[in-house]
């Protein structure tokens, strides 16, 4: 009949530092990756720059305050 197998023969991969540089050189190639990703897909964003608020805003320039409505009254609520 088949003979039990020692635990340590039974592994189907190695241990130790070797495995352990391969999963940390795997990890900072991911942590890379995901940060050119980021870059590219939040980087150069024009449409800010042609809206006339954020320009008068970045510029220094105050905007003009919305008017108050008004107190209102009992029959406009009901």
């Amino acid at each position: 009949m088949n003979e039990p197998l020692d635990p340590v023969d039974a592994r189907q991969a190695r241990q130790g530092r070797p495995v352990l540089i391969i999963l940390a050189v795997s990890m900072v190639l991911a942590l890379i990756a995901a940060g050119v990703l980021w870059g590219v897909v939040s980087g150069n964003d024009t449409t800010a720059i042609t809206d006339p608020d954020v320009s008068e805003i970045e510029s220094g320039a105050a905007p003009e305050p919305m008017p108050h409505p008004g107190p209102r009254s009992a029959s406009a609520v009901a």
